[in-house]
Parts: structure tokens; sequence; C-alpha cells
């Protein structure tokens, strides 16, 4: 038996579990604590991976070498050979690392040359438009030209708004949405109040994502809620099917923690899911390939972390949001922006981002503890509350339209009615209380706050109806199941916990 790194005969041979290879152990647990995964095959590998082998009699180091015969220099020979060998299979990774990331630099230098040169163009057909109406007014020429414009300058021009197709998609969805929400009321299997009162956990699915860096950082659930979408601190994208109790695909590629995540919402058997991450990247990931899953498009969104992600009711297109005062519109099929918005009143960047029911307007929160309503076809902020007192965390409309809520770092809930573009009601939940999430069912009865603990609100008064503190490290996410008949809820102990009535 030899080592499959030195190609020796190891003193304290260990086995990996997952890829069978041999190994000496001081070499493969430095090797780990270097690179976290499996030198040969690349999967990720832990100590605890290892098994040691009980070898009879004990392998006995050979004595050194003299090199006094052709043997021995043989022998010398062959180990300046697996050394060579070894430090060559490393330099191939590092090579291919280096090109992959020069690839995207380079993708990324082609971008900003191409927005700049489209915004240099439509400045100066405004100045030329600007000075036809001039004449056409009567109104005297500037005496001299403009100086030229700053890189920056031009990045203050209107664009061109959004091309026809997607407006007239957008006014498609807006009419149907907007017709069937009319006097929509709660239907009488709908949880009543007192069975949310009665809520109890009832089933987990615990150790999701690794213990190297552990915790659930964002969940979405798709329309059979059976598949259960998550991030998490350990870079990867997990998708975890619930009638087969087993992780579906575990998708890898983000190379810092994932943000966000979101079902496409189509009513198919495996559903698109997008992800978004602090390494500045929106992928978009389709049913297909060896896991389950493939990498559609890897979209390099943001100059600074991607942070949030919301579809648009039509499921066409989706927006990212980030912590460069961004926010970017996708189609879902080519994985290219449509259109790209930078905030000109903030520069903290932008933490929450979410669609309006009806599609045509977007809410976003930022660091400085705004909250921006934008009319998406024009890409204007069209309102803008700034009652907070902390970065914005969490942000939810109700299925109606008519209610935003928001919450901060200041542990306040508030209820925005869009009507009168006011805030109605402040829920202000315990003194150092986290929130993370928020979530309205699909009528607007209860609000779900997940953060130091889960927590079910009343959306009338703000009074509590449940509270569950099972979980042992912060929660993340919570989603309503519809009719809610029941809450899910995962967070940073690395387990989704279901919340319903009890059997």
């Amino acid at each position: 038996m030899f080592c499959a790194i030195s190609g020796e005969a190891p003193e304290v041979p260990v086995v990996s579990v997952k890829s069978g290879n041999l190994f000496e152990k001081r070499l493969i647990e430095k090797y780990i604590a270097d690179h976290g995964k499996d030198p040969v095959s690349g999967e990720e590998l832990t100590v605890e991976d290892l098994v040691e082998v009980k070898a009879h009699p004990e392998t006995v180091r050979p004595r050194p070498p003299k090199l006094s015969s052709v043997p021995s220099l043989l022998s010398a020979l062959q180990n300046e050979w697996d050394s060579v060998m070894l430090e060559a299979f490393t330099l191939k990774q590092q090579y291919q690392q280096v090109r992959q990331e020069l690839s995207h630099a380079l993708y990324q230098n082609d971008a900003a040359t191409r927005v700049i040169a489209r915004l240099k163009k439509e400045r100066d057909a405004a100045r030329e438009a600007l000075s036809n109406v001039q004449e056409h007014l009567g109104a005297a020429a500037p005496a001299a030209a403009a100086p030229e414009a700053t890189p920056s300058e031009s990045m203050e021009v209107d664009s061109s708004g959004l091309p026809e197709e997607v407006v007239s998609k957008f006014d498609e969805t807006n009419k149907v949405l907007s017709e069937g929400r009319r006097k929509r009321k709660p239907p009488a299997e709908h949880t009543s109040v007192d069975q949310i009162k009665t809520f109890t956990q009832t089933s987990t699915i615990p150790s999701m994502h690794t213990t190297r860096s552990p915790g659930i950082t964002c969940v979405d659930v798709d329309h059979s809620g059976q598949y259960i979408l998550t991030g998490g601190n350990d870079k990867h994208v997990q998708i975890y099917n619930k009638a087969e109790e087993k992780v579906f695909a575990n998708l890898t590629g983000h190379t810092k923690k994932v943000t966000a995540v979101k079902f496409r919402g189509q009513e198919v058997e495996h559903d698109v899911a997008i992800s978004a991450s602090a390494d500045k990247h929106v992928r978009v990931w389709v049913p297909g390939g060896n896991k389950g899953y493939q990498l559609g498009h890897n979209i390099t969104a943001h100059g600074a972390d991607a942070t949030d992600i919301a579809v648009h009711p039509s499921k066409d297109y989706f927006v990212s949001a980030g912590m460069d005062s961004k926010w970017s519109l996708y189609d879902f099929e080519t994985g290219k922006s449509i259109v790209d918005t930078v905030d000109p009143e903030t520069q903290a960047g932008y933490t929450a981002i979410e669609f309006h029911p009806d599609g045509m307007i977007l809410g976003t929160g930022t660091a400085d503890s705004t909250v921006r309503i934008w009319d998406v076809k024009a890409q204007r902020v069209a309102a803008s509350f700034g009652e907070h007192a902390g970065k914005i965390n969490a942000m939810a409309f109700s299925e109606n339209g008519y209610i935003l809520a928001t919450a901060s770092e200041d542990n306040l809930v508030k209820l925005w009615d869009l009507r009168k573009l006011s805030n109605t009601k402040t829920f202000t939940l315990d003194e150092g209380y986290k929130i993370n999430s928020l979530s309205f069912d699909n009528y607007a009865q209860y609000l779900a706050v997940g953060g130091t603990d889960v927590r079910i609100l009343k959306a009338k008064d703000g009074s509590q109806l449940a509270a569950f503190s099972d979980n042992t490290a912060e929660v993340t996410g919570v989603k309503w199941a519809p009719l809610a008949q029941s809450l899910l809820a995962a967070g940073l102990d690395r387990t989704v916990r279901y919340y319903t009535t009890p059997n």
C-alpha cells in the first residue's frame, strides 16, 4: 500500500471514505487544513472522513539509503521525482484558478467599457436634443460647448428605459394579477387565529450544509412545498427533497457565503433556482447534469457584495441588489442584464429587495436605514421612507398589495400603507431582538418574524399569537405554507423546522 500523495508506504495509513484513496495521515491532515478537499478527487473532505487502517505488522520506515550504490541513487532520485510530481499537481490547480479569475476580470472590464460607451452615446444624444429644443424655442445657444464629462458624470445620465417587450410583459402581468386580487378574502379553510395559537414544532430537518462554516443563511420553498432551497455560510446551495428526506442537489461554485436564494416560482417538478453571494456573483441553477442541477448562468452582478434577489411575478425576470447601491433586472433565459439602476441618493448599499405582488414597483432597503419604493418601468424613486434607525434587514409585501412590512436593526417592525405612503403601525420587539426575515401569509392575516427566535404576529394590530425558541442560533428565514397551514423556519443552527397544529 502506498500513499496517494507521497507515493511511499505510509507509517500511519488512513483511507478516505469518499474516494477510497490511501494516504499518510500527517500529509492528508495538512492538505485538508490548507484546502478542505480530497487532493485526488477534489471532493469536500474533513478529518472525520478519514478511517485509520490497522496494519499488521506495522509499517516501519526503512533506513535512509547511503548514496554509495546505484540502487540507493535510484531511490533518492525516485523520492525527488515524487516531490516534483506533487508540486506540479499543486501548480496545475493554482494555474486553473488563476485562469478563471483572469477570465472574470476581463469580462468585467469589457462590460464596464461597453456601459461607458453606451452612456456617452446617450449623453451626446441628449445634448443634441436639448440644443434642437432651444433652437425651436428661440433660446440662445450656449456660448461655448460644455466640457467633456468625466466617466462619473456620464453615469448620472438617465437610462433609456426598459425594452418595449419587457414593458408589455410587465403591463400584462400587472393587469392579470391586480384584477384577480381585488376584494379577495381568506377562504373558510384558512388557518384561524385560535389554530395559530396552538402551533408547535412538529418536525425538523437537521444537519443541513457543512460544519466547517455552519449555518443556513437563506431559504425558499417551491410551489409544491416538497423541495427546500437553502444557502449557507459554507458557500454551498442545497436543494432538499422533503418526501425522500435527503439532499437532492448540492451546488458549489460560490467563493463566499450565500446571501439569498429563490426558486423561479414555476409549477414544474424541478424549478429553476437562483442564488446571490458575497462574492459579487448571482448564479442561475437549472435542472440537469450529474448533480440533478447544473449552472445555467454565472452573472458578475455587482461591484460589492450581492445581498438579495427577488423574482418578478411574471416569472420571466428577476432582480438583484448589492452593497454597490445598484439594483439590476435580468432575463431568466439569457441571464443578461436588461437594466442597471444606481441609486444616486445613497452610498451605503442595498441590504434587501422585494417585488410588489403586481410587479410594477420594487421595494429596496439600504444600510443607512432608508426604504425606497421604485417605479420599475421609469427606474425612478416613487417614494422614500426614512423612519427606521438602523440597517434594513428584511421586507415583505402583503399579497393584497396594500401593505409593506420592514424590519431593521432598531428591533422595530413597521407597516407602510402604500395607498397613503405613510407608516400606519409600528411593532416594537424585545430590546436587543434581532430580525432577519419577515413573511406575510397569502392573505396578509399573519406576519411571521424570524431572528432571535420565531414569532407570529397578527398583521392587523401586531399582537403576538405564538412564539417559538426551539432554535439554538439565529433564525435567518421564515416561509408560510398555503392557507397558513404551517410555518417553515431555517437558521444558523443548520436546522429547518416546521411549526403547525399538533396532530
